[in-house]
């Protein structure tokens, strides 16, 4: 059951990146560096997080910060110094659109990031650089790879992220890697095994695993139709895990822990996912590790992120949900344009 095709866009993740980066080779005219003070990402969903894994990967090499929007603010900073990269899949997602036409009219210098729509019309009448994203894939959630790849994609070309497509192709590299693996292993399933039935609350460390856990509860909010929660350590050693104080019953039938963990991890990480397997795992229904691994940041996000993807398709699979169509979604958006009815 999948109408739309989400299996065969996840497991192709790789080759959607391989397509991206050769597109972004050959990248329109960007706006300089000179005189850039800072990034905003503009996005939404399954597309600003792309924003996120560039926050994660490329902002701790870059010499200005990079910031992402998510919503209908814009912040007061965004001006002629600034440098506004908008995505949205669809191209007419109305908060990017909404924060992208404030910051032009701030004088933001902006790059489009989108399969069409209005994003992509709005950039042709104001003389935008505008990337293009392969519209036949089924959702905005599915084209993570490519719209990561499109930002940065533009960092590089513009001169904040030198050695961005090399980065790339170690990620595609591992992606390749890992999916000959869980051929082999059927990691996907046995996760989809321990987290059924129960709402999952995935942990990650530091910026890599912080964005992996959004991703993995993000998919599974999306594909598998199921509730689940990120969090990210060392905060929530500070007070979410006080928690696990209460409520006994509810912990031991429905809740499950999901361990992100990578090579780049504090060692005093270590320590606290350890504390907590022995002290909180025995009082949850699952508790489980999965380790990501890479020549760089953006590999092991993109190695986490994978996993978590076929293990949400996996989940839905066995609860026996299309994982490609979101009817409430469009619902809200038929609301929000009042059209519904």
């Amino acid at each position: 059951m999948d109408v739309l095709g989400m299996w065969p866009a996840t497991q192709a993740l790789p080759e959607q990146m391989e397509t991206a980066l050769d597109a972004v080779s050959h990248l329109c005219d960007v706006p300089s560096a000179s005189h850039i003070e800072h990034v905003v990402v503009l996005g939404m969903g399954g597309s600003g997080i792309a924003g996120d894994v560039a926050v994660a990967t490329a902002a701790p090499y870059m010499a200005v910060p990079v910031v992402v929007v998510k919503g209908y603010e814009l912040p007061s900073f965004v001006g002629a110094q600034s440098l506004a990269v908008a995505v949205s899949f669809s191209g007419n997602t109305e908060e990017t659109l909404e924060v992208l036409s404030g910051a032009l009219d701030h004088g933001a210098r902006a790059v489009t990031i989108s399969s069409g729509g209005e994003l992509a019309q709005l950039a042709a009448e104001r003389g935008l650089c505008h990337i293009g994203i392969d519209g036949s894939i089924p959702q905005p959630r599915a084209a993570l790879g490519a719209l990561t790849v499109s930002v940065l994609g533009v960092l590089e070309r513009v001169g904040f992220f030198p050695g961005a497509s090399a980065w790339i192709g170690h990620a595609i590299d591992r992606l390749r890697e890992r999916r000959e693996r869980i051929a082999d292993d059927g990691l996907d399933l046995s996760v989809a095994e321990e987290l059924e039935g129960t709402i999952p609350i995935v942990l990650g460390s530091g910026a890599v695993g912080q964005v992996a856990a959004l991703r993995w509860k993000n998919q599974i909010n999306e594909n598998a139709k199921a509730l689940a929660i990120a969090s990210v350590l060392p905060e929530a050693g500070h007070n979410e895990l006080t928690a696990f104080e209460a409520n006994p019953a509810l912990l031991a039938e429905h809740i499950s822990l999901v361990f992100l963990r990578h090579d780049g991890e504090h060692p005093q990480i270590a320590r606290r996912v350890d504390f907590m397997q022995r002290v909180i795992g025995p009082r949850v229904r699952s508790s489980i590790e999965v380790r990501g691994s890479g020549t760089g940041e953006l590999a092991t996000f993109f190695d986490l992120a994978f996993v978590g993807d076929l293990a949400s398709l996996r989940l839905a699979e066995r609860r026996g949900t299309d994982p490609g169509p979101i009817p409430v979604l469009a619902a809200l958006k038929a609301h929000l344009a009042g059209r519904e009815g």
